[in-house]
C-alpha cells in the first residue's frame, strides 16, 4: 500500500468518526457537544486538508527505515507540527484534531517502518513500534497535558503512546464487531468509560471526569436513547469534552482499515 492510499484510508477514518452519532461532549451529525468554536463542516473540512500530511507520515515511516527510533520521532514531531499548523488555520485557532494527528501520525509512520523492514504488520507489532517511537518524545511545558499530569498524574494522550496504545489496539476484534452491527455510537461509550482522557480532566477536574466515566459505563450497560439523550445533555451542560476518546476511535477505524 502506497502512502497516498493511507492517507485516504486515514481521512476516511477521521471522517467516519466524525460521523458517529450520538458521540456525547464531541461533535457529530446532530450536535457541536461542549464545543462551541467548532462545527461539523468545519471538521470536515480540516479532516480533508489533512490528507496530504498522513502522506509525509507514512513517507517519514517508508523513507527513514535506517535511522534509530529517536531520529524518526524527531521528524515525526516535525510533521505533526506542521500538521498542526494548518489545523488552526482553519479553525482560527481552535483544537480540532491534535490528539487524531499525534495518534493517527504515530501509527502510519510506524506501518510503513514495519513494512519497509519486512516486519509483520500485526496490532502487537505496530503497539511496539509505537511505543518505542513515543518513548523518544518528551511531554512539552505548559501545554494542557501537562498540566492534567502534574496536576492529576493522569498519562494521557503521550503515555497512551508510550505503551503503544495496547489496549486499544486489542480491542480491534471488538470494534469490529460493534462495526457490524453499526453500533460504534455505543462502542465509543465504552471507551469513555475506561479512558482516562485528558480533555475532561482539563476542562472538569478529576471528580467530574471520574463521574463521566461511570455515566458512560452505566449508558454502555443500558443503552437506549433516553439514557444517551440524558448524558449528551448533562456532558454539554458540564462543558464535558471527550476528545481523547475521539481520538481513539478514530485511531481504531484506520488500523481496522488496514490491519488482518
Amino acid at each position: 500500500m502506497n502512502p497516498e492510499t493511507m492517507a485516504n484510508k486515514a481521512t476516511e477514518a477521521t471522517l467516519l468518526q466524525l460521523d458517529v452519532t450520538p458521540k456525547p461532549g464531541l461533535v457529530d451529525r446532530r450536535s457541536t457537544g461542549a464545543h462551541t468554536d467548532l462545527s461539523y463542516d468545519l471538521l470536515k473540512r480540516v479532516a480533508v486538508a489533512l490528507t496530504p500530511h498522513w502522506v509525509t507520515f507514512g513517507q517519514t515511516g517508508l523513507f527513514l527505515d535506517k535511522q534509530s527510533d529517536q531520529e524518526v520521532a524527531a521528524v515525526m514531531e516535525k510533521v505533526g507540527v506542521a500538521a498542526i499548523e494548518d489545523m488552526l488555520a482553519i479553525t482560527d485557532g481552535a483544537n480540532a484534531y491534535k490528539g487524531t494527528i499525534f495518534a493517527l501520525g504515530l501509527f502510519i509512520t510506524s506501518y510503513y517502518r514495519l513494512y519497509r523492514q519486512n516486519k509483520p504488520l500485526t496490532w502487537v507489532a505496530i503497539r511496539d513500534q509505537i511505543a518505542a517511537l513515543a518513548q523518544h518524545i518528551t511531554r512539552k511545558k505548559d501545554t494542557h497535558g501537562d498540566w492534567v499530569n502534574e496536576s492529576y498524574g493522569v498519562k494521557g494522550a503521550l503515555g497512551e503512546a508510550q505503551e503503544g496504545y495496547g489496549q486499544w489496539l486489542k480491542l480491534l476484534p471488538l470494534f469490529r464487531e460493534a462495526r457490524a452491527k453499526g453500533e460504534e455510537a455505543r462502542f465509543f461509550l465504552y471507551v469513555v468509560a475506561h479512558l482516562k482522557d485528558s480533555c475532561l480532566y482539563y476542562r472538569a477536574g478529576a471528580e467530574l471526569a471520574e463521574n463521566a466515566a461511570t455515566i458512560a459505563d452505566y449508558v454502555y450497560q443500558h443503552y437506549n436513547q433516553e439514557n444517551v439523550d440524558a448524558m449528551c445533555s448533562y456532558f454539554e451542560r458540564c462543558h464535558l469534552s471527550t476528545g481523547g476518546a475521539g481520538d481513539v476511535l478514530t485511531l481504531l477505524y484506520l488500523a481496522d482499515s488496514v490491519l488482518e
